[in-house]
């Protein structure tokens, strides 16, 4: 048993699709959200730059002594994953190979799409991580920026959200893809918009979804559920943004309400 908190972290609120799955799976045990709205947009800016601010999140962590590291941010596992695995003395789990892993599973034809920040686009993680599981896959990435700035304005929903993602998604649409990884986190927020555009024929993979299995695999196999006598769990939520925006939205996701506290690192 290990009653430590589970340590997850965004760029900003898209990370709670992740958290939400989290919960799902794993109902017992306490967690520390940071997310980083101060500094958004991370998709926009270098590998070198997002890895420095995911640092300084892991080393407040490692501070607040969670037992393992979720980084629920796509753009943030592409530049910093393998490098803070090898330097934090806690596990480090991030969103690309279990959206990758999930998106081979599901596509019948190995035609898939891939939506993300420029950042995660250009790293070509998804690509990369896709062929190894899938030789004969081929992958249609496309960086979708503006989607992020809808889900952190509170946008999804809304008319404007939807026109939005049908100008950026015209992409697709002569494209034979049978699978389109929302490989961001903050994109799940739009699955109703997504939706519409690609139609029910295609299947929408969700990251979140088999990370939270991953991180309920790796605690059974190394004993490290939290005790269910021990006490009731807790959720913590931090912002280094404005603490009231960030509930209003987080409020949404998670269908209860969120008290964020202010965070500055």
């Amino acid at each position: 048993m290990d009653n430590r908190p589970i340590g997850v972290m965004d760029s900003g609120v898209g990370g709670l699709t992740v958290l939400k799955q989290l919960v799902k799976v794993l109902p017992n045990e306490s967690y520390l959200f940071v997310g980083d709205q101060a500094n958004l947009p991370y998709g926009q800016k270098s590998s070198n730059q997002v890895k420095r601010l995911t640092k300084r999140i892991a080393d407040y962590m490692l501070e607040q002594h969670v037992k393992m590291f979720v980084i629920a941010c796509n753009t943030s596992t592409a530049a910093s994953l393998t490098y803070l695995q090898q330097v934090l003395p806690i596990p480090v789990i991030g969103v690309i190979a279990p959206g990758s892993e999930s998106a081979v599973k599901v596509s019948a034809t190995g035609q898939i799409g891939v939506i993300a920040t420029n950042g995660t686009v250009r790293s070509k993680d998804y690509q990369r991580l896709i062929n190894e599981l899938n030789p004969d896959s081929q992958v249609y990435a496309l960086g979708c920026p503006e989607f992020v700035t809808m889900v952190e304005q509170g946008l999804a929903g809304t008319q404007a959200a939807q026109v939005a993602v049908n100008n950026r998604l015209a992409y697709f649409s002569d494209l034979p893809i049978d699978t389109l990884v929302m490989g961001c986190t903050h994109f799940p927020v739009l699955s109703q918009e997504i939706r519409n555009v690609v139609g029910e024929g295609v299947n929408l993979v969700d990251p979140g979804i088999a990370t939270a299995q991953k991180v309920a695999d790796y605690l059974a196999k190394h004993h490290q559920f939290r005790d269910p006598n021990h006490s009731k769990p807790t959720n913590q939520f931090y912002t280094t943004g404005k603490p009231a925006s960030f509930a209003v939205i987080a409020d949404k996701l998670l269908g209860t309400r969120v008290s964020a506290d202010h965070l500055d690192i």
